[in-house]
């Protein structure tokens, strides 16, 4: 394995270098990026908390289906994947309910964070930038974003007048899942009125991989037979999807800001992959099940030369979800001495999702949810800058049917907090602090309230413009969600039984952090290097998880997962450093690492590894050479994940892997307008790769060898 890998690590390396050497050379000025979900519009290079900012070609490059695969390559933050419908951001450890996605600075308030089986209400094909805060953003988002925030921001609310039409389309298709995919956008206006249009259409079949779907363990001889029967060779069943998105906004617009308004509908089907969704209780009348009714009427299994695609007795599982949502955004700029801007942000979810097995509706989840946000900026121009920020939100989450083990319960959410730095010679200190009220309020039982007190203070030494050293101190809390405190029933999706505990303590997180940034675009030759290293430690009194507590579930014959407060500790390391080459090349060494530890053994539980937190990351490290040479642009990416030795309970240890990927993009002129021509070669080695991230991992690896071709035109 390690003799194949080196001799295709020389062979790509040598075609690419070659490739780059008889191109011409091209110097490209990049601009200054800010940072959105910072308060004050900061550079990405100025923030004291480490963030990462993916847009332009490499956000084109990275784009997928789902938001964790797109940013999987991302400093810190890996895939949770749940076949290739579902991929769910995970950063330094944790997702779900401490990792906020947003959609231009609002909560997605979509169903993601109640289940790994359940996709965010997201289209990366159509986001303009994606943000990504690693570590706690408590302060302005809540005790939602206690390990992170992805912001995915697109133009559905204009903020200037555009002055001629202006557009973009985009095709693209994928071999991994014969994938096909179509964007566009288009957006113009007149005197003081801006209007958007988008829309997007995914349309895929069933991930091809290099062997076996379903893995089995040596000590797991019985069960294995009995999932036999969903197991297939070279592709993961019932994992086709078809996706679909339209958005329509407009915006007032004045030398003095702006209102604006926009409305998006959003439709998303797909297969949860066989054996990881099996009843073992009942058994359905109807042995077959085909994929036709579900509206992929064109979708052909016999297209992908698999034989075995149907199979005696499987429970095919999809899930049908359509969301409409409505954004209200504002701003005023005072143009005064001190004040410096007012904003506010109002949107409207309307999520609703059903699960369909064997073509017959069985669960239903249903989400109407409300944020907003009123924030006050000043600059005196002189000692401080600072932020106030009001935030409301409520959410109306309701369940119904066969398998809904969480009950209708309605959150609301007040929270105040104020935002300081003030700059210095060469130093910069930030200070900030949130008071919160959630109260959760069920169906049945008792309605819980927590009050929430967060605070931070970061610390900026300046060696140079470019070259700065940051320590940063933060203390955030974080409620229980109603999931946690209510739970009561079989998730078939996990194979487990999940019972909530409404006894439950809040989250109180504990973080340091050390970092170093050195970047200067402007700078020639070694000076140009830019390099980014964090160091953190993150300790977490009654950090709520679900914990097997030994014991089965009758009905369903799923083990009984119990959730509890335990201290746990989270510590780890990410690097990244990029060194320009001749010819405008440049090499890439990268490398993270989390751990994380409960800080007690609880004896009832006969297994070794009992104290790991589950679903970590394994180390992983690498190296990427690229080149910008006039139109030609070209990336080749090594990335090596060590096996992960360190499971949660109950759970197996996770190979390692070596991943290849290889991409190039040309630009050119076309009837004097841009064209973008990209094609990329995935997973080049053909690894079998299993997220260990994934509670699906055992069910359904990632893509195998793959290539993604497409083209995009700018009017």
């Amino acid at each position: 394995m390690y003799s194949k890998n080196i001799l295709a690590s020389a062979i790509a390396g040598t075609l690419t270098l070659l490739t780059a050497t008889a191109l011409a050379q091209a110097n490209e000025t990049l601009e200054e990026i800010n940072v959105t979900t910072s308060p004050l519009d900061n550079p990405a290079d100025a923030v004291v908390a480490p963030v990462s900012v993916l847009k332009g070609d490499e956000l084109r490059r990275a784009a997928s289906a789902t938001l964790g695969e797109t940013l999987k390559d991302q400093l810190g933050v890996a895939n949770a994947s749940f076949g290739s419908g579902v991929g769910l951001p995970i950063i330094r450890g944790q997702g779900a309910n401490r990792v906020k996605v947003l959609s231009n600075n609002l909560d997605v308030a979509d169903a993601s964070n109640t289940s790994s089986d359940h996709a965010t209400s997201v289209e990366p094909l159509l986001a303009e930038s994606v943000e990504i805060l690693r570590g706690p953003a408590t302060l302005r988002y809540g005790s939602g974003a206690i390990g992170g925030v992805i912001n995915v921001i697109d133009g559905r609310i204009p903020t200037k007048v555009p002055e001629k039409l202006e557009g973009a389309l985009e095709m693209r298709h994928d071999t991994g899942n014969d994938q096909n995919a179509g964007v566009f956008r288009l957006s113009g206006g007149q005197g003081e009125f801006a209007w958007y249009l988008d829309g997007a259409h995914r349309k895929s079949g069933d991930t091809e991989i290099p062997g076996l779907a379903i893995r089995h363990h040596e000590d797991e001889a019985e069960e294995g037979e009995h999932e036999e029967e969903f197991n297939t060779n070279g592709f993961v069943g019932n994992t086709n999807a078809s996706a679909k998105s339209a958005s329509a906004g407009g915006s007032w617009i004045t030398d003095r800001g702006f209102v604006g308004l926009s409305i998006n509908r959003l439709e998303n089907n797909y297969g949860i992959p066989l054996g990881s969704h099996v009843h073992s209780g009942h058994e359905h009348d109807e042995p077959g099940h085909d994929d036709h009714d579900h509206g992929l009427d064109d979708h052909d299994h016999d297209d992908h030369g698999h034989d075995d695609h149907a199979h005696e007795g499987e429970e095919a599982v999809r899930i049908d979800m359509v969301q409409t949502r409505y954004d209200l955004k504002s701003e005023y700029n005072f143009n005064s001495e001190y004040w410096d801007k007012i904003r506010f942000r109002l949107g409207h979810n309307n999520y609703e999702h059903v699960e369909l097995e064997d073509n017959t509706p069985s669960t239903r989840f249903n989400n109407d949810a409300w944020d907003s946000r009123l924030e006050l900026t000043h600059d005196d121009g002189g000692e401080w800058r600072g932020a106030y920020g009001l935030q409301l939100s409520t959410k109306d989450f309701s369940t119904s049917g066969n398998e809904a083990f969480i009950q209708s319960s309605k959150t609301d959410t007040v929270g105040a907090y104020v935002m300081k730095e003030r700059s210095w010679q060469d130093w910069q200190l930030d200070l900030g602090a949130r008071l919160e009220k959630t109260s959760v309020d069920p169906e049945l039982g008792k309605k819980q309230d927590y009050n929430l007190v967060s605070m931070s203070a970061a610390l900026q030494y300046l060696f140079t413009e470019h070259q700065h050293v940051s320590f940063s101190l933060t203390s955030a809390e974080r409620a229980p969600v109603a999931e946690e405190l209510f739970a009561d029933g079989a998730h078939v999706a996990e194979s487990r039984y999940l019972l909530g505990n409404d006894a439950l303590d809040k989250e109180n997180s504990f973080n340091l952090e050390l970092g170093y940034h050195h970047h200067n675009e402007e700078a020639q030759g070694w000076h140009a290097a830019k390099v980014e290293v964090n160091v953190f430690y993150n300790h977490i009194d009654d950090y709520i998880y679900a914990r097997n507590d030994d014991r089965v579930d009758e009905d369903s014959e799923f083990p009984v997962y119990v959730y509890m407060n335990r201290d746990a500790t989270f510590y780890g390391a990410e690097a990244s450093v990029t060194f320009p080459l001749i010819d405008s090349m440049y090499l890439t060494f990268f490398g993270d690492s989390v751990r994380a530890q409960f800080d007690d053994s609880i004896a009832s539980l006969d297994n070794t590894d009992d104290k790991n937190v589950p679903f970590l990351p394994p180390l992983r490290f690498g190296f990427a050479l690229g080149g910008d040479h006039g139109p030609w642009s070209w990336n080749w990416r090594n990335t090596r994940a060590m096996e992960q030795t360190r499971p949660g309970a109950f759970e197996e240890p996770v190979d390692a892997y070596t991943r290849m990927d290889l991409s190039a993009q040309y630009r050119l002129q076309v009837a004097g307008k841009d064209m973008l021509l990209f094609a990329s070669a995935n997973n080049l080695l053909d690894e079998e790769i299993r997220n260990a991230t994934s509670p699906l991992r055992d069910f359904a690896p990632e893509v195998g060898r793959s290539l993604e071709a497409g083209v995009r035109f700018n009017f």
